[in-house]
């Protein structure tokens, strides 16, 4: 069992259907393959708790909040930037579209 966290992640978010969930444990999802290509990462989870609502993140993980994980992150508004404008570049380069965002998302206990 882990515990809750919060996910911050720079790039595109997909919900995922339950007919997906299959290729993203097997990490063969195009959006996973096109990412890791380019650079990229992928992040993938239930963020519905008993309820399961799958999504999937494509870009630029920042980081991930919780006891099990960080406790804190600071990003300079430069960085961001940095990292928004290289995210975007790169998600371009894969063939990947969608609207770049900053997504933070609550994962609830396993």
């Amino acid at each position: 069992m882990s515990s809750a966290a919060c996910v911050a992640f720079c790039g595109l978010r997909y919900e995922v259907t339950a007919a997906e969930v299959d290729q993203l444990e097997r990490n063969t999802d195009p959006r996973q393959i096109l990412s890791k290509q380019v650079g990229l990462s992928s992040y993938w989870g239930n963020f519905g708790g008993q309820a399961d609502r799958f999504v999937l993140f494509v870009g630029k993980k920042l980081t991930v909040l919780g006891p099990e994980n960080d406790m804190a992150a600071a990003f300079t508004a430069e960085r961001l930037l940095t990292i928004t404008s290289d995210t975007a570049k790169r998600l371009k380069e894969a063939d990947l579209r969608g609207e770049i965002g900053l997504f933070l998302e609550w994962l609830t206990d396993a």
